[in-house]
């Protein structure tokens, strides 16, 4: 898998938006949601499972308790969703609060992110690009 470029769309009113037809290919009917800082991750079960291992490269020491506090809260704050017969993600699903919290509204940007996507408020999003695009040469080319 691989997801990259950005898309523009708009919530419905049931709080659903249509991925684009490239993620839609890659990902399949089932669809992991990590409401996390300022966007939501969006993942393919496998996908979603090696991030998760990703944090613990030697595995998850079961007495080690910032591991066991750090796998529960990703897991219980994942939401597994099965996208409609018209391949849109019904946000709704989500916990209300956590939703907000990403502030979340009408105008959405859907974002490739390599083995998942992100959904970024859009103005916010605009504005982390502007970031980007204001420091792509120092970011690019070492001092």
């Amino acid at each position: 898998m691989y997801l990259t470029g950005t898309y523009t769309h708009t919530l419905d009113a049931k709080s659903r938006i249509m991925l684009p037809s490239a993620f839609r290919k890659q990902l399949g009917e089932t669809v992991c949601l990590v409401p996390l800082n300022d966007c939501i991750y969006g993942f393919t079960p496998e996908s979603h499972r090696a991030w998760i291992e990703s944090f613990f490269p030697g595995g998850i020491n079961p007495r080690n308790r910032k591991d066991v506090a750090l796998r529960a809260g990703l897991l219980s704050r994942t939401l597994t969703v099965e996208l409609d017969s018209a391949g849109r993600l019904a946000l709704g699903k989500l916990d209300a609060s956590r939703l907000s919290a990403c502030n979340i509204e009408r105008e959405v940007a859907i974002v490739g992110v390599d083995d998942h996507f992100e959904i970024w408020n859009a103005s916010k999003f605009e504005d982390q690009t502007k970031a980007f695009d204001d420091n792509l040469e120092s970011l690019m080319f070492e001092d």
